[in-house]
């Protein structure tokens, strides 16, 4: 049994209950880096080794017209810089949308207030964001100096729910009638 207050906890429900926590968690599954343009955080060389050692599948994106189409991706060898300077998968085997579990998204800025996210103009992370059979976990990847209030915003606008800089970690609380 679970204590209702913390206080109340002692170490063995403490134990117990973290250990039932861990067991319930979910075993990695599929994260979609993005490539990067050479002035935005370096996923490639870090991250997506390292999320592959704890056993997450990764993806980048190939552009497609104006479509961003998830391939899943071994190593940082199975990359080529493409369109502006992009990582982009060699391979051309597309992972169905609703396969991915998170997606790091790029921005241009960031409002760590309410999770809104301006991209740099192209649409191509807005048409991606905006498809109906996405269920993955959005996560804004910048750095803080990105980080402003009050992005203006329009009502097809897909807002995350958590940022990662170089400072730390945010969590957005979502605002009623705002999708993420």
């Amino acid at each position: 049994m679970t204590p209702e207050n913390p206080t109340e906890w002692t170490k063995k429900s403490l134990r117990d209950s973290m250990r039932t926590r861990l067991r319930e968690t979910p075993r990695p599954g599929v994260v979609a880096l993005f490539g990067g343009l050479r002035s935005e955080p370096d996923l490639i060389s870090t991250l997506l080794p390292w999320l592959q050692a704890q056993g997450w599948k990764t993806a980048l994106f190939t552009v497609s017209g104006t479509e961003l189409l998830p391939v899943l991706v071994q190593h940082q060898g199975d990359l080529k810089r493409g369109y502006l300077g992009v990582w982009e998968p060699l391979g051309r085997e597309r992972l169905p949308i609703d396969e991915l579990d998170v997606i790091l998204v790029p921005g241009l800025a960031f409002d760590p207030s309410t999770g809104a996210r301006m991209g740099r103009g192209g649409g191509f992370y807005d048409r991606l964001l905006t498809q109906p059979e996405l269920r993955a976990k959005l996560i804004g990847m910048a750095f803080q100096l990105q980080m402003t209030s009050d992005i203006p915003t329009e009502p097809h606008d897909i807002h995350v729910t958590e940022i990662v800089t170089e400072k730390g970690t945010q969590r957005v609380v979502p605002i009623a009638g705002i999708k993420a």
